[in-house]
């Protein structure tokens, strides 16, 4: 953890009363009840530097933000006084009376200072009103007024000069611009609990908010965006899970460490219990739940070099027109402090990466254990050694501060696994011996395919051969048999219906030859000419509207959409039993049905994008030829569907699936099927034969046969992803139990878990494909999304094996709304219930545009492979085609582009 207990320094009254300053170089604490104590934390033992000129109680200490000279400004009831520390040093040095300048006079009880970034402003909170006061004269430029309650904090944004952010008991914030006088955003009440503290971002416009119920709200300060709430976090949560670790901990037996390492294969329910020896209950009462009230806040600092080395160890980053250049970079750390912990949280994935229980001892230079159990005030500063964080913990009883050094965590740390149920083979490969760490995973691996590896296989039907005779006189021939007239091949006529000739054979003497090489050659269709193309390096959102049409005659909800790997085909998944392809650009010419016999749950797309795979809730899974409305393929069974004769092989053991099929689609190139149904994935080697007999058409030659299955420890898998466009190993399933599984296929087996992935099971997994039209380097294809329904969305890394991007702001509560990732890499796009489309720069937390006009809940979203162009579904029936206005009047999409809608 990191954690060192430096100092107990003793102040004049209770510090939980009083606004302490500390900013990583000093530290500023009420001495006595008027004077105020500086200490150089280098030397916190050390006889503090006494500023005295107050004759009342001290309410605010603040340093300011400029390092030199350095101020600190306090305040009481009497008067507001900035001081000069550095000065003030001078002078004890040669002897001579420290003096403040006295900035405000009589104000009322000052409840919070803020300095501005240059220091040349003061922000007092008096009471319901904010003063602004000028740092070296005694003059109150402004009083700022609206709030219903008590400001308990104010705070000037580092990026924006005049901008000034206010939080009142009120439960609202408000916005200022301090240069014009004016106020420039004012928040609804937001909620039930009052707001307590407040931070600053230096590395982006943004501002955090705590509340007395234990959650932090983190607003965008950026011009534009509307002041929209990009991150919530809510630490009581997090803390209720310390919590119940630290009480299973309590009560399971002691661990033999000596003793050997159980690897067990079974279910996590029948793994508890069996063999046990019945103990004695174990009471947990050492654990006393605290409180989860947002104390202090505090955004950490990274230096410029640690954000950009990490961009620059990646190579693809290299690329100067990447557009995920910071999403590796170092991130800053929210560190929050409670009543009852600390927190390290990652700003822009809003993972715990750090976590100290205040009820855990905490150890000292002398190796000694001091508890603090309760904080009643918290404050965070960074020095200029950015690896450590100084907390000034208050106590809520007693007159003394705990002073506290804390390593500050890094975005390449390892997050806080809270989980107890984990069991995972590379936890334990450092305990055992011969065992190595396992490799990093990547999507696309530089390892050989093992020899016995399952993706050798593949599905070759046996062709029967015919027994060669050997004709014996007397005896007719056998090899030709009799066919039926009707079914014979086409027979020339004989011509006794057509008139005589008259003419006999007459050569041409005046055509001239035409030489080969002016012979036409033959036209090239669509995708030759779209394989020329390319997709838009540096494309915009697509956010103007140009088509829309009705996939049925009445309102059908659309649970899938997928484009063709071509761009030409545009597959739905519709919940009236049938899934309809359309297409691109839209022509009902074009469109046909595919008949199911219930619910379609979910089409894709083949590599060469001539074959179309639909999963439905009838159990069954179902393979199109492109432009037929026959299926070549039905997978019905779990095993294969070979056959004896002219039936199917009886086999016991081949069972239908067991619940519906929620997830199918290609992999491998095209070589293998994978499907879910229930807690397994299925995985298929078949072989398509669309030709059928004359006779007997019922018949079908196309087959299919298990490789593998994977069942997953979870009640059903709930999303699948795979990447089929080029070669690739890896295979994601998420489950119902919130994790996410990826399997390593040339191994066949399951290489990682991560477990709660988020705080629902994952209903979407996205990975970054690209598309035929766009390369990328082989790293940026490590890049992947999830999401879940009451959550927000994820980005991960798959080598990092950890989140690094948090996307929030859309609304998704219940229904399983699609995500998608453009094949440029710059935006991600979900639907939402709120009839709206939210388009999402990659590399910031919030939305950067909304599609609007949507008339219900928008299920799935595309992107077209070709074009920046975007297609939405909603449960309503509706396709809605959307694209950039700058490739409009470039021409780039003028193909696809016919502005009509269909009703």
């Amino acid at each position: 953890m990191g954690m060192e207990y430096v100092e107990c320094m003793k102040t004049g009254f209770n510090p939980a009363h009083v606004q302490v300053a500390c900013d990583g170089t000093f530290i500023g604490l009420p001495l006595t009840r008027t004077v105020v104590g500086v200490w150089n934390l280098t030397d916190p033992s050390a006889q503090p530097l006494r500023l005295e000129g107050h004759r009342k109680i001290l309410t605010s200490l603040v340093l300011g933000n400029v390092s030199n000279p350095k101020k600190l400004c306090s305040a009481a009831e009497d008067y507001i006084i900035v001081w000069n520390i550095h000065q003030a040093q001078e002078k004890v040095e040669k002897g001579e009376q420290i003096r403040g300048v006295i900035i405000g006079t009589t104000l009322g009880y000052i409840q919070h200072c803020a300095f501005s970034l240059d220091d040349s402003l003061v922000a007092a909170c008096n009471n319901n009103d904010v003063l602004i006061l000028r740092s070296n004269t005694s003059e109150v430029i402004a009083a700022l007024e609206g709030h219903m309650n008590r400001v308990t904090c104010a705070e000037f944004c580092p990026h924006y000069s005049s901008t000034l952010v206010t939080i009142s008991e009120d439960r609202t914030f408000k916005v200022w611009n301090v240069e014009e006088l004016s106020l420039v955003y004012q928040s609804t009440i937001i909620t039930a609990s009052p707001f307590i503290s407040m931070t600053m971002n230096l590395h982006v416009p943004q501002v955090a908010i705590g509340t007395a119920d234990g959650i932090v709200r983190v607003y965008d300060l950026s011009d534009g965006k509307e002041f929209r709430c990009v991150h919530k976090v809510d630490v009581g949560k997090i803390m209720d899970k310390y919590r119940q670790q630290k009480e299973q901990a309590l009560l399971s037996p002691t661990s033999q460490k000596n003793g050997p390492v159980t690897v067990s294969s079974k279910p996590s329910y029948l793994r508890r219990g069996e063999g046990e020896e019945p103990r004695e209950e174990v009471v947990a009462q050492d654990v006393a739940e605290t409180g989860c009230a947002i104390l202090g806040l505090y955004f950490s600092w990274v230096p410029l070099d640690e954000r950009g080395s990490s961009a620059r160890s990646i190579g693809f980053l290299q690329r100067a027109n990447t557009m995920i250049r910071d999403l590796f970079s170092a991130s800053p750390m929210l560190v929050i402090g409670t009543t009852g912990a600390l927190l390290q949280i990652n700003a822009k994935t809003m993972e715990v990466f750090q976590y100290c229980d205040l009820q855990d001892p905490i150890l000292s230079s002398g190796s000694k254990e001091v508890y603090i159990n309760n904080a009643g005030s918290a404050y965070f500063g960074q020095g200029e050694n950015p690896e450590k964080i100084y907390c000034v913990i208050g106590s809520h009883f007693q007159n003394h501060v705990h002073l506290l050094k804390w390593d500050a965590a890094t975005s390449k740390s390892k997050p806080c696994n809270f989980s107890t149920s984990v069991e995972d083979l590379s936890s334990i490969g450092a305990e055992l011996p011969g065992i190595q760490r396992q490799e990093i995973l990547t999507v696309l691996s530089s390892e050989p395919m093992l020899p016995n590896s399952i993706l050798k296989q593949g599905l070759v039907p046996k062709q029967k051969e015919e027994p060669s005779t050997k004709k014996q006189k007397g005896k007719p021939e056998k090899g030709v048999k009799d066919q039926p007239l009707t079914f014979h091949s086409k027979i020339k006529s004989s011509g006794y219906t057509e008139a005589p000739r008259r003419t006999m054979f007459t050569p041409k003497t005046s055509s001239s030859k035409q030489s080969a090489a002016v012979k036409k050659k033959p036209s090239t269709g669509i995708l030759e000419n779209a394989l020329e193309k390319e997709y838009p390096a540096n494309p915009g959102p697509p956010k103007d509207f140009i088509q829309g049409w009705d996939v049925a005659e009445r309102p059908t909800p659309i649970n899938s959409i997928s484009f063709s790997g071509d761009g030409q085909s545009l597959a739905c998944g519709l919940a009236n039993k049938s899934a309809q392809v359309f297409r691109i650009p839209y022509k009902e010419k074009g469109s046909y049905s595919l008949a199911h016999n219930h619910i379609v749950n979910d089409v894709r797309w083949s590599c060469d994008s001539n074959w179309l795979v639909s999963a439905c809730d009838d159990k069954t899974v179902r393979l199109w030829q492109r432009g037929q409305t026959e299926a070549a393929l039905t997978i019905t069974s779990k095993l294969h569907n070979l056959a004896e004769g002219d039936g199917p092989k009886k086999d016991k053991e081949n069972a239908p699936f067991p619940k519906e099929v929620k997830n199918a689609q290609f992999y491998y190139m095209d070589r293998f099927l994978i499907l879910t149904s229930s807690n397994t994935l299925y995985m298929y080697k078949y072989h398509l034969d669309p030709t059928k007999q004359d006779i007997k058409r019922y018949l079908n030659k196309s087959k299919y046969k298990q490789v593998q299955s994977f069942a997953v420890d979870a009640q059903s898998i709930t999303a699948l992803s795979a990447v089929n466009d080029f070669y690739s190993y890896i295979v994601m399933c998420a489950g119902s139990s919130k994790s996410l599984e990826i399997y390593d296929m040339n191994v066949g087996k399951c290489a990682r878990t991560i477990t709660d992935v988020h705080t629902r099971p994952v209903h979407c997994i996205k990975q970054h494909e690209g598309s035929k039209f766009v390369s990328h380097p082989r790293d940026a294809y490590d890049l992947f999304l999830t999401s879940a329904a009451g959550d927000c969305i994820k980005l991960w890394d798959l080598r990092a094996n950890r989140c690094v991007r948090r996307y929030e702001g859309h609304l998704n509560r219940s229904f399983p709304c699609g995500v998608d990732l453009s094949p440029c890499g710059k935006y991600v796009v979900t639907g939402a219930e709120d009839k709206c489309v939210y388009v999402y720069d990659i590399r910031g937390g919030t939305y950067c545009s909304k599609l609007t006009g949507f008339t219900d809940t928008v299920s799935a979203v595309a992107f077209h492979p070709l074009h920046s162009q975007l297609m939405t579904a909603s449960l309503d029936g509706k396709l809605k085609l959307f694209t950039d206005k700058e490739c409009l009047k470039s021409g780039v999409d003028q193909v696809y582009v016919t502005p009509s809608y269909k009703c």
